[in-house]
């Protein structure tokens, strides 16, 4: 099974995704982006799905932080400022950018990639 880590936060956030994808994928969660890598260097997981706006590090920068370290995961950015960090998700590398509030298809079909 593969596995996501989750970068939010907002805990409901972590958890609704979670339930979305949870049985089809193990999924680990993370409050920031610096956890978020920490759990990254000690676990391999095949997608991060993560915010962009969070404390201590940006989801942009942990984008770049990720796609350094392990070039083959795929990362998802999403975010609720809409299209403002497409752009910058996907010059960054980012599989897939998805505008919050989405639906769960969207993001189901987001992780084809994985």
């Amino acid at each position: 099974m593969k596995r996501v880590l989750v970068v939010d936060d907002e805990p409901v956030m972590r958890k609704l995704i979670g339930c979305l994808l949870r049985g089809r994928y193990l999924i680990d969660e993370a409050e920031d982006g610096e956890k978020a890598l920490t759990k990254a260097s000690r676990e391999q997981y095949d997608c991060v799905i993560t915010d962009v706006q969070m404390p201590r590090m940006s989801g942009l920068h942990l984008l770049g932080e990720i796609k350094r370290r392990r070039p083959q995961t795929a990362v998802i950015v999403m975010s609720a400022l809409g299209e403002a960090y497409a752009s910058a998700a996907m010059a960054g590398g980012a599989s897939s950018f998805l505008a919050k509030p989405f639906p769960g298809d969207a993001l189901r079909s987001a992780l084809q990639c994985v």
